[in-house]
């Protein structure tokens, strides 16, 4: 009797129909990969080119949001009142007003060049920073450049102007110029302007370009944005603890 009962148990299980398991989605994760856009044109030994690296978004619902905001930006770097529907038609009409340009005077000396290069340079569960570094050449008196950040939610993908990356500007204010008086050694006290900065009626200001890199929160005056072209870079930088509560992490 006892074999019995354990074959007929074992017939029962075997008969019985599996438990479906419920499928988990699994959570989607943004990445990034490395785009990259060459171009240039010659007229005789003058050339123009354009340069372009920056990362695309993919893996997740707000990658779409991210990369238009910063194809918008990478568009900028191109100075010109024309547009083009897309990034290669802008290049485009760049090396198009190039040979223009050298067609209307040839004995113009060099070249034209735009290189720009972006990279992911911060994430957290709630924030990423995206650094833009640009170098410009257009036969003016000298190169210009310029460095730059975007800083995007992480959950959503919306582009955050500095007023909501800075959580307290008058603490920040105050913390920049302190450690902007020690970059240029200028005692306080002493007048930022009498040293040749320009500085508006308000005084003191934060600089368009404020983000995390390398671990550290950064604001970097570009040339002309404070001073004259002369000085160069102001980069200030502020490790997260010094900014607990001042900026977003």
């Amino acid at each position: 009797m006892r074999m019995n009962f354990i074959v007929a148990v074992l017939v029962f299980f075997s008969c019985s129909e599996p438990k479906s398991v419920p499928v988990v989605e699994e959570e989607t994760v943004l990445t990034f990969s490395t785009q990259e856009f060459v171009k240039n044109t010659c007229i005789g030994k003058s050339c123009a080119s354009v340069s372009f690296t920056w990362p695309l978004a993919k893996g997740s619902d707000i990658a779409d949001r991210i990369n238009e905001a910063i194809n918008k930006q990478l568009l900028v770097y191109f100075y010109s009142d024309s547009v083009a529907p897309t990034f290669e038609g802008q290049a485009q009409l760049y090396l198009n007003s190039y040979e223009d340009f050298v067609n209307k005077f040839p004995d113009s000396p060099g070249g034209w060049s735009i290189e720009v290069s972006a990279k992911v340079s911060y994430e957290s569960d709630s924030l990423l920073s995206i650094f833009f570094s640009e170098f410009n050449n257009s036969g003016g008196a000298h190169p210009n450049s310029s460095q730059y950040f975007m800083n995007f939610d992480k959950i959503t993908g919306e582009y955050l102007s500095s007023g909501r990356v800075v959580l307290d500007s008058v603490k920040l204010l105050q913390k920049a110029e302190i450690a902007f008086r020690k970059f240029h050694e200028i005692p306080e006290g002493k007048s930022l302007e009498e040293q040749g900065f320009f500085l508006p009626e308000t005084g003191f200001f934060l600089p368009g370009a404020m983000g995390y890199k390398d671990g550290k929160f950064w604001l970097i005056y570009i040339p002309y944005e404070i001073g004259p072209y002369v000085i160069g870079y102001t980069e200030l930088e502020f490790t997260p603890e010094e900014l607990e509560g001042i900026v977003r992490k």
